[in-house]
């Protein structure tokens, strides 16, 4: 039986990078933590697994992150999907990157490319499912906020990532 999941297309992986980058106030993100971001948005019942910092908001975003529905469906643990993800997350950065939507440093870090702010990418990332979720925004901002290496590290308090090993 196929049974369809957002994790796993790519067109829709390159919806929500888009999506993500019309929310961020920054033009540039590394690479790591636009993954993060990305996760989070195709699994924001998991947002309530993060310990994350304190910051104007967070008792919201907590109270509406519990009413979100969980999913049926058995997953693997955070870090075994996290890692599934990232093939599907680099695919739709090359598609993005070869239409010069997003541009990509030797660094890692993604920015946005001349055609970003085109008619046809505006008129999908304007209003859609992902940006008309008001938590998003907040939760993106937080997350963009939060040092990403070390103990108080995003990649720590998702527990997505190995962190103990980063040159602080």
């Amino acid at each position: 039986m196929l049974i369809y999941h957002q994790r796993n297309d790519v067109y829709h992986c390159t919806f929500r990078l888009l999506s993500i980058f019309n929310m961020i106030n920054t033009n540039d993100i590394e690479f790591a933590r636009l993954k993060i971001i990305d996760f989070y948005i195709v699994f924001p019942h998991l947002i309530s697994t993060i310990s994350l910092p304190r910051a104007k908001g967070i008792s919201k975003i907590k109270k509406e992150v519990q009413t979100l529905p969980v999913p049926y469906e058995k997953l693997p643990s955070s870090r075994m999907l996290f890692s599934e993800m990232g093939d599907i997350q680099l695919q739709a950065i090359d598609i993005l990157k070869a239409k010069k939507i997003l541009e990509v440093t030797e660094e890692g870090v993604i920015s946005k490319g001349k055609y970003f702010s085109s008619e046809a990418v505006q008129s999908l990332v304007i209003e859609n499912n992902i940006t008309s979720k008001w938590f998003y925004k907040d939760f993106i901002k937080i997350l963009i906020e939060c040092p990403f290496y070390g103990e108080n590290g995003l990649k720590k308090r998702t527990g997505l990532m190995e962190y103990r090993y980063d040159a602080v």
